[in-house]
């Protein structure tokens, strides 16, 4: 029904009010404030408000914000630079920045100095960035982000932080190689077209995707570890490399709290790398859903 629809504004602010959020419609920005605290999207994001709610705290405890009066405020709702609370480095998002969620993505395997690593589903280059800092300059990093706009803003804070050992690769990672249609919303939700729940044909692009083994063959290196960030995507993804993956022992830590068909990705995956021999450990500890898998030694 869309961001201006009086039916979907209100169910908004009911759940928002069951949450403790305030949630008003100044313009063309969706804000949610909770006590002293105010988080403004773009009406475009109006899907992700939900999933904001959620990860209200996680942002302000992990992302500069500015002052407005009595009011701790991010502002999502254009493009910008945004500062990591921890780590002071900045970078440019064409939106809602990454979640800052490092620990959990290395929480199973570090990355060590020399490794080459992938990070699929690079968005605009942050965990690229900590990834690149981990393998160092004898490392690699192999950043896949098929979003023409999430792309762009990758280059750019590959440039900004003069990040030799990023290679940007403009394809998704999925379970098959050729082309799909990838949803190009301008959110954090973006994603191949057949995996998301809610996806508008307006916004859908033709773009390149490539398997695991295929993108390993075209690469010419098998990698020591994958950081995989796909909305979705990533059950195929493993399921297509089974025998790949068995063959060649690869550390993956994979944001896992998608669903498809109703059923947690989650699960899917857990069944997956047991059937294969890995060791496999599903967790929200760390604010929302997470799998890591390791190889059999």
């Amino acid at each position: 029904l869309g961001p201006k629809n009086a039916l979907v504004r209100g169910a908004l602010r009911v759940h928002g009010s069951r949450c403790g959020f305030e949630i008003t419609y100044p313009g063309d920005c969706i804000v949610l404030r909770k006590r002293e605290r105010e988080m403004v999207l773009g009406k475009a994001q109006f899907i992700q408000v939900p999933l904001m709610m959620d990860c209200f705290e996680l942002y302000f405890n992990t992302v500069e914000s500015e002052s407005a009066g009595d009011c701790a405020v991010l502002n999502f709702s254009r493009p910008g630079l945004h500062r990591y609370i921890g780590s002071q480095v900045a970078f440019y998002f064409p939106s809602v920045p990454e979640d800052d969620v490092m620990d959990a993505y290395t929480s199973s395997y570090k990355p060590q100095p020399g490794d080459v690593i992938w990070d699929a589903g690079a968005h605009a280059g942050a965990s690229s960035f900590f990834l690149a800092q981990m393998v160092g300059p004898s490392g690699k990093v192999y950043a896949f982000e098929p979003d023409e706009e999430n792309f762009e803003y990758l280059t750019r804070n590959v440039e900004l932080h003069g990040l030799r050992n990023v290679i940007p690769i403009k394809k998704a990672l999925t379970g098959s190689t050729g082309t799909a249609n990838f949803c190009m919303d301008g959110t954090m939700s973006a994603g191949l077209a057949e995996y998301l729940v809610y996806s508008d044909q307006r916004f859908f692009q033709t773009v390149s995707t490539i398997t695991l083994p295929d993108a390993c063959a075209e690469l010419g290196e098998v990698p020591k570890y994958v950081k995989m960030d796909i909305e979705g995507a990533e059950v195929d993804a493993v399921g297509c490399a089974q025998e790949f993956l068995k063959a060649h022992p690869i550390y993956l830590s994979i944001e896992s709290n998608h669903r498809l068909n109703g059923e947690p990705t989650y699960k899917r995956l857990d069944k997956l790398f047991s059937g294969i021999g890995y060791t496999t450990r599903s967790s929200d500890q760390f604010g929302q859903m997470f799998t890591w898998a390791e190889p059999p030694l």
